[in-house]
């Protein structure tokens, strides 16, 4: 067995094991052991019994912190029913494939905790109703031909902590009534929605919209929302006043290409990400974020010379500043480590 590492801008890594023959245990327990994730993913038919079975047995042990990921079958589909074999899976994905066959095993997984579903072709809006979804506390629904999973049986999941939804709508109101959702993905929401059902979620702290359309999501407030990002959504105008989350931390503007101005004032911002907003002129606010902590700034029409010549405030440690010249940045990045500010958030 062959483990991957994926290492990130972020130094976030990502240990997988694709299509192994056999399991090495020592091996996956190091890495578990030393605070990655591990995944053991299968992209096509062939695993044995054997092979599953060996696998569980590590799932025994290791519980949520091993993936167990089915992926690709892109010559046919993937057959569910394999997952009889993985009685104490934890954690399964089943996404990125075209088609699959007796879904219904999924449910009848009685560890299961984190679930990741994303079957392009598969069209059963009642989905939902065949999980466990009380004893979920990761849940991501990816893409599909049809967007129609209903969500009301999510009613239940009185332990889900995360959820990524991509484009299922139906009665997604009802994630507001959720005590523990933490952490929201809203990939592909389309702009006839009205977010400000979100409200509502008095546990939310994270919210990420990525992908869909909208012009603003000015009808979104949270008193307790500390991570906000946006990246990619088609129409976006502006992110509006951030008086409107109070205690907001961290915010992350990405691919927007038509906001021209961002008002930093109203939150107790550590973290600002501005990235590829190439209409984006004038900040204002800067002189209020007395804890800012990390500042990125790449691909916009921003006075760089300027940021970088800033008097900023002592909390600051984490400074990238990002121009179209490689000669520029190279020079800055050299004026900011005399300063020092450092390149990443290490």
């Amino acid at each position: 067995m062959t483990f991957v590492m994926s290492i990130g801008p972020t130094l976030e890594n990502h240990a997988r094991a694709n299509d192994p023959v056999a399991v090495e245990s020592d091996q996956i327990r190091a890495i578990v052991k030393s605070g990655r994730t591990a995944t053991i993913q299968f992209s096509k038919p062939g695993y044995t019994r054997e092979l599953l079975r060996a696998v569980n047995r590590l799932c025994v042990e290791l519980e949520d912190k091993l993936e167990i990921r089915f992926y690709g079958h892109y010559q046919g589909h993937f057959d569910a029913s394999v997952l009889e074999e993985l009685p104490d899976a934890h954690w399964i994905s089943v996404d990125c494939l075209p088609a699959i066959s007796n879904e219904q095993q999924i449910g009848k997984l009685p560890k299961l905790s984190r679930l990741s579903f994303g079957v392009y072709q598969f069209n059963n809006p009642k989905f939902l109703e065949t999980v466990n979804v009380a004893q979920l506390k990761e849940l991501t629904l990816g893409e599909a031909a049809k967007r129609g999973f209903d969500l009301a049986p999510l009613k239940d999941s009185r332990q889900l902590e995360t959820a990524i939804i991509a484009g299922h709508t139906t009665n997604i109101e009802i994630l507001s009534s959720l005590p523990k959702l933490r952490k929201l993905t809203l990939n592909s929401f389309p702009k006839h929605k009205n977010l400000q059902f979100l409200s509502e979620a008095n546990g939310l702290r994270s919210l990420r919209l990525i992908l869909g359309g909208r012009s603003s999501f000015e009808e979104f407030h949270h008193s307790a929302l500390e991570e906000l990002s946006v990246a990619r959504v088609r129409g976006l105008e502006t992110i509006g006043s951030l008086h409107r989350f109070p205690r907001l931390q961290s915010l992350h503007v990405e691919d927007q290409l038509q906001i021209q101005s961002i008002d930093l004032a109203g939150a107790s911002l550590r973290k600002v990400l501005l990235m590829n907003c190439k209409s984006l002129a004038k900040i204002d606010g800067l002189e209020h974020l007395d804890q800012l902590f990390e500042l990125r700034v790449s691909r916009t029409k921003l006075d760089l010379d300027a940021l970088a010549q800033r008097d900023w405030p002592a909390s600051l440690r984490v400074l990238g500043l990002y121009s179209g010249s490689r000669k520029w940045n190279d020079a800055t990045r050299v004026i900011l480590d005399r300063r020092g500010y450092r390149e990443w958030d290490i």
